[in-house]
């Protein structure tokens, strides 16, 4: 099977991925997510932040409108592509097969047009029509 990696990175959404891998977000503003680390090996999943809540409450960053990820205890960061290989262990190739099939099988749940980005404030035309 063909995998066109660039159109894959496009449409797979890293928060569908960690909404299927029950990732629970701690802390969040505008389209920017943080928690606790779930890729395997990471040491914010399994010590004791100084405020006493079981890891790093927030050393795993997402960026929802780049699909971008970065683990600021262990390192790890890039596309929803490279999180699904490090969360796998697999390599590369193996995670976009096992992220074309779920595309195929899962009726599109990992798949969403990104988020709109915030428009400035102006005038809606049809409210100065109305005046």
């Amino acid at each position: 099977m063909k995998i066109d990696y660039r159109a894959l990175k496009q449409r797979i959404r890293l928060k569908h991925l960690l909404d299927q891998i029950g990732w629970k977000n701690t802390e969040g503003r505008g389209d920017q997510l943080r928690g606790p680390c779930p890729l395997i090996g990471c040491s914010s999943n399994t010590s004791t932040g100084r405020d006493g809540r079981s890891g790093e409450h927030r050393a795993f960053s997402i960026h929802d409108t780049k699909n971008l990820y970065r683990c600021f205890r262990c390192g790890a960061a890039g596309n929803a592509l490279d999180f699904w290989q490090a969360y796998r262990n697999t390599t590369l190739h193996e995670a976009a097969m096992e992220l074309q099939s779920l595309l195929l099988t899962s009726n599109h749940t990992a798949i969403s047009n990104p988020p709109a980005k915030p428009q400035p404030n102006s005038s809606h035309p049809a409210k100065l029509a109305d005046s």
